[in-house]
């Protein structure tokens, strides 16, 4: 956790002491409920914490029944929180004031920072520096609060807590960049029959930040399962450690990010004064510690909602159940664009499901319509026909999770009960869609108070399904493996080919033949020695796409077709502004099977990672790439191949080769202790094509540039 301790001043509180405070002030506070200090105030004694409150008010002596004071430093007793709602100008002020009384921390609502351009960070800044010199920790600013439902804490502005009678308490952490997304999971969660440990919300993250509070969240006992609303990532190393510590105590970590497209990167940065990182990273990260992402907080809530009780996909097959055959058949279609498959019963199911089917209608989807209600009871089943049918589909191996779609067939409330009880059974998430409109009001009060939750739509529920039958468990970081060293000599910045290659045989990675021809003499000696066809390529390191410019012959046999490919590459260097060329590369030619592209990516704020995928001249057309951090286990390398879209083409498709998985995914590995070895020196590598051929692969172009 961030320590002030390391900046000279020891912080009067730690984040579990600022989360669980005994004296709340707000400063800024009102009488008039039209106003954020007005609202606050009535949220608070609304939802009233077991401690002192005190409304900051210096035109007023009483609020909402409360003694007001003119400044912090009048109150009678200790302040461990103080809230601040004043206008921008007086904030510094009102930070001053919290060092004066020695308050744990400063919550500042107000917005108009760091947000707002670079004066706006300076005076940010600024507030920062005076905190920290008293020991005084900062959230926000720019935020909207937090909420401990445990402890009876209301400290946000969030309009939802004054519509509601008391605070929701669950087992749900959170932390957030967006008050208002904070606002709107709380008033879902409530809608659903979602509770909450801690929310809360983190503005600018001017002090304490997303991390903090991440932190919080592993350590909380009354937290099972966590979820994070992020639109950039504050200190990466310490929030992978987090993910990584979250992993170990067995605590789900749900997240949502904005910021995966460059419109939405942008929309961030102006939002929180967050620059959000490039996401290919993130996910991959994420992925190796078994996070659960969803791409709305909606999904989130709803996922976070089946981990917190203790439900776990197991995979990717899932069960439809619907009261319409139509509904049932449709939701059906949607599983496959999901990457979700309907799973086919086992004959022992069928016979279980036998008494309340008729034999036509004993594979799935279900459709409830056909049910024999008349059928014998199942005394450890309730629900009759429904539970039976629904219990037994989920306890065949073959099923991964369910769904069942609620439409306007009569008795909703028997189905609701036989599928809630068939739910609480089972280890396996049972999803809820209520499609009935207004008459299904009665079925979502009952999903609600029985905190299952319940989907407005297929398609959210179907989103949902394919996060939680997707996540992977978390992969242990790889055992190093033989040291690399980077060969000597290497220049900085862009190598050329010649220079890459010898930097990819120092990991151990098989490259075509070749040899480095400084003239066109020397290339035609060269073919001699590969013997058989060969290409020539042309060697500068001011020619990065060789080909784009011609400076790449294949297939090339005999003395006269060498010296004249020389010739020709040269005349296209010099039409592409390059007069002289260090040589030339020859190598023999391959006939390949399939095409990879593999390479390193060094992100500025996670650090290396290895990336597989599609190659050759598709690269960029079929974008179909694995990303993962370095380094990498086999087990790891061999998941990555598996996730491509292309795997086919190197299992035998239409009658190819079969290729050798393991051969590629060991150059995969050596790959990622290759960039741990380079200590961040090698910034990009691609080899583009890795050439496949039954079980040999060899690299047949690299290119790499190095930093200082």
């Amino acid at each position: 956790m961030t320590d002030s301790a390391t900046r000279g001043v020891k912080p009067l509180q730690t984040v579990r002491e600022i989360l669980h405070p005994t004296a709340v002030a707000i400063v800024g506070a009102s009488g008039d409920e039209q106003k954020w200090g007005g609202r606050l105030l009535r949220y608070m004694l609304r939802h009233r914490h077991d401690g002192p409150l005190y409304p900051i008010n210096a035109r007023a002596k009483e609020l909402m029944g409360l003694p007001a004071y003119a400044s912090l430093r009048d109150c009678p007793g200790p302040v461990h929180l103080a809230i601040l709602l004043v206008p921008r100008e007086h904030v510094r002020a009102a930070v001053e004031d919290c060092v004066a009384k020695g308050v744990g921390c400063a919550l500042c609502i107000t917005a108009g920072f760091a947000e707002t351009g670079p004066q706006g960070r300076a005076d940010e800044e600024e507030l920062v520096a005076v905190a920290r010199a008293g020991g005084v920790r900062l959230i926000g600013p720019n935020c909207m609060g937090l909420m401990n439902a445990h402890h009876g804490l209301c400290a946000t502005t969030g309009v939802v807590m004054g519509t509601i009678g008391k605070l929701p308490a669950g087992g749900i952490g959170m932390a957030s960049q967006s008050g208002a997304l904070m606002g709107a999971m709380i008033s879902r969660g409530i809608d659903i029959g979602a509770g909450f440990s801690s929310t809360v919300s983190v503005g600018n993250q001017a002090d304490l930040d997303l991390n903090d509070f991440f932190e919080y969240l592993i350590d909380d006992p009354k937290t099972d399962v966590i979820t994070l609303y992020m639109e950039g990532v504050k200190d990466a190393p310490r929030f992978t450690a987090l993910l990584a510590r979250a992993a170990a105590a067995g605590k789900p970590v749900c997240i949502a990010k904005s910021g995966r497209s460059e419109a939405g990167a942008k929309a961030a940065a102006s939002h929180t004064a967050s620059l959000a990182g490039a996401w290919p990273a993130f996910e991959a990260t994420c992925r190796r510690w078994g996070v659960y992402l969803f791409e709305t907080i909606y999904d989130l809530l709803q996922g976070a909602l089946l981990l917190q009780r203790g439900k776990r996909a197991t995979s990717n097959a899932v069960a439809v159940f619907s009261g319409s055959g139509g509904g049932g058949a449709l939701l059906t279609d949607g599983l496959e664009a999901h990457g979700l498959v309907l799973p086919e019963l086992s004959e022992a199911t069928r016979q279980a499901v036998a008494a309340v089917l008729p034999a036509t209608h004993r594979q799935l989807p279900f459709d409830f319509g056909m049910l024999n209600h008349a059928a014998p009871p199942d005394p450890e089943v309730a629900g009759g026909a429904i539970g039976i049918a629904l219990d037994r589909a989920l306890r065949d191996p073959a099923v991964g999770a369910g769904i069942l779609l609620l439409t306007t067939q009569p008795g909703q409330e028997r189905v609701v009960e036989a599928a809630v009880a068939a739910a609480d059974r089972s280890g396996k998430p049972l999803l809820f869609v209520q499609g009935a409109g207004n008459h299904g009001e009665v079925a979502r009060r009952m999903l609600r108070e029985a905190g299952h939750g319940y989907f407005d739509s297929p398609h959210d529920a179907l989103a949902v399904a394919a996060v939680l039958a997707h996540r992977a468990e978390p992969e242990p970081v790889a055992a190093p493996g033989a040291p690399v060293a980077l060969p000597a000599g290497l220049p900085d910045g862009f190598l050329t080919e010649p220079e890459a290659r010898r930097l990819i045989e120092a990991a151990g990675i098989p490259t075509t033949p070749w040899r480095f021809a400084p003239d066109a003499d020397a290339a035609v000696r060269a073919s001699h020695e590969l013997k058989g066809p060969v290409a020539v390529k042309a060697v500068s390191a001011r020619i990065v796409h060789k080909s784009d410019v011609g400076g790449v012959k294949l297939n090339l046999q005999g003395d006269d077709a060498v010296r004249a490919a020389c010739g020709d590459i040269g005349e296209a260097a010099r039409a592409a502004g390059v007069d002289r060329l260090d040589g030339y590369l020859v190598t023999e030619m391959w006939r390949a099977d399939a095409e990879l592209i593999l390479g390193v990516q060094h992100d500025p704020d996670f650090g290396p990672f290895v990336m597989v995928g599609a190659g050759g001249v598709l690269v960029e057309l079929m974008k179909d790439v694995q990303l993962a951090p370095a380094p990498v286990s086999h087990a790891a390398a061999l998941a990555m191949l598996h996730r491509l879209r292309s795997l086919p083409l190197l299992t035998g498709y239409r009658g190819r080769p079969a290729a050798d998985l393991n051969a590629i995914a060991d150059v995969v590995v050596r790959l990622g202790e290759l960039a741990l070895a380079s200590r961040g020196r090698l910034r990009e590598l691609d080899i583009n094509p890795l050439f496949v051929a039954g079980g040999r692969v060899a690299a047949a172009d690299a290119r790499a540039t190095l930093a200082p």
